[in-house]
């Protein structure tokens, strides 16, 4: 087919992230509605020339314009998706897609009577439409394999019995719990009774995330942690705040659907704040490029180390590197740094307004030594130390330690930042030791 200038214009630019998109006619009107974890590959495949099928041909046959909403993963765009469909009821999805195919996430009651007593539990489960009784139904999803992602997911948070009646009721009379009640994913309720509060508390939790999304749901929660420390019930305070930072860490599904549709540059918006952040809570001029360094070792020959960046408050994957470290011998923090330092210093990338360092007073003091004399002397090193993730750095030759609020957007991504290095030199190492035990065994 023909393109326009303007449309084959929009093809080429197409970012190769996850998002949404969008076709409309020559009326405006928005034809259909998919999801892509690499916008441009999934549009432009539209656009080729080989043979889709009649009903995408007769698609594509009517397509004049497209937008696109940019976001942060495969799932929440799973998310968007939904609501998107369900705002414009596009003819496209309805006719390429029968809406029985779509998958709803169910939450179905069923009564146990143990020991005489009546308990309500419930069942959590993707399904095809929506005819069960005493059944709640949230969505539908057009992508059913996610609605399993999704779930499997949410289950670390509140995690819950999956038992149907029957099998309960034998676990039960058995006193036996199942086996996810061991690996934390259960209270145990399908083997002790007593544990049933703490599961209907789970599954309350959940249908309360599904229905009011995130925000709302750590609104709520942050309330009740304030009003439990306030009476001084700590353990359940503890709980509250173990949930919120599982619940932060849920990147997929910290923005509702509806705020990517008011506002389709909202991951620019929170990409730049979060930069923004940054740079206010440290009292910095920019927070623009962050590079984070982890080191990782086994024994002295599989020892590595891996930078990972940030540039304008998202992670940009296509400049991490990793080291293996070939210099320096024994393991030491300081000449291990310096190694990595000055190697990456011969690229002559631009330099960071931050180096993060996964350590205490200890390890930034390390690479504080390790600058001296190099470009990086006048940049901020900061280290990130467990247990409470804070902040520390020298400011006018005295340590300073910084603390911020948990559900800060700059403090979340630097501990992304953290992680992804660890993870990143982790994943190096190993492949390494692999490969090593590889070929020792093909000798």
């Amino acid at each position: 087919m023909t393109l326009s200038p303007k449309f084959q214009t929009k093809l080429d630019n197409l970012p190769t992230t996850a998002g949404c998109y969008l076709y409309y006619n020559s009326k405006h009107k928005v034809i259909y509605v998919g999801k892509a974890k690499n916008l441009k590959n999934r549009v432009s495949s539209y656009f080729v020339d080989t043979f889709k099928g009649p009903k995408t041909e007769a698609l594509v046959a009517q397509i004049v314009d497209l937008d696109i909403i940019q976001v942060r993963s495969e799932i929440e765009a799973f998310l968007l998706e939904a609501d998107l469909i369900k705002r414009y009821k596009p003819h496209y999805n309805i006719d390429l897609k029968d809406d029985k195919s779509y998958k709803y996430i169910a939450v179905q009651d069923f009564d146990a009577i143990v020991e005489g007593k009546k308990y309500t539990f419930s069942k959590i489960f993707g399904v095809h439409g929506k005819n069960l009784k005493r059944t709640r139904y949230y969505g539908p999803y057009p992508d059913g394999s996610l609605v399993v992602k999704v779930l499997k997911y949410l289950r670390r948070i509140y995690p819950h019995c999956e038992y149907t009646k029957g099998k309960l009721i034998q676990s039960l009379k058995q006193k036996r719990a199942c086996l996810y009640s061991h690996i934390g994913l259960c209270p145990g309720a399908c083997g002790d009774i007593s544990k049933f509060s703490e599961n209907r508390k789970n599954i309350f939790g959940l249908e309360e995330f599904l229905k009011k999304g995130y925000t709302k749901a750590i609104e709520d929660l942050e309330k009740e942690m304030r009003r439990l420390s306030l009476s001084e019930e700590y353990e359940k305070a503890k709980e509250i705040r173990d949930t919120l930072e599982k619940l932060q860490q849920l990147e997929t599904a910290s923005i509702l659907p509806e705020q990517y549709v008011d506002n389709p540059n909202l991951l620019s918006d929170i990409y730049k704040r979060r930069a923004d952040d940054i740079a206010h809570f440290f009292d910095l001029p920019s927070a623009q490029r962050i590079e984070c360094y982890d080191i990782s070792n086994m024994m002295e020959q599989w020892t590595v180390g891996s930078m990972v960046v940030s540039e304008g408050g998202q992670l940009a994957k296509d400049q991490y590197r990793k080291f293996k470290i070939k210099y320096t011998k024994g393991i030491s923090d300081f000449w291990m740094m310096k190694e990595i330092l000055s190697r990456r210093l011969k690229n002559g990338w631009r330099l960071p307004d931050i180096l993060l360092i996964d350590g205490g007073k200890g390890q930034v003091g390390a690479v504080l030594d390790a600058i001296i004399g190099t470009p990086f002397e006048q940049i901020p090193v900061i280290g990130i130390f467990k247990p409470n993730d804070y902040f520390v750095r020298k400011v006018d030759g005295k340590w300073k330690v910084t603390k911020v609020e948990k559900n800060n957007i700059g403090y979340l991504h630097l501990r992304e930042l953290r992680d992804e290095a660890h993870r990143f030199a982790n994943k190096y190492r190993k492949k390494l030791m692999a490969k090593e035990f590889s070929e020792k065994i093909e000798k």
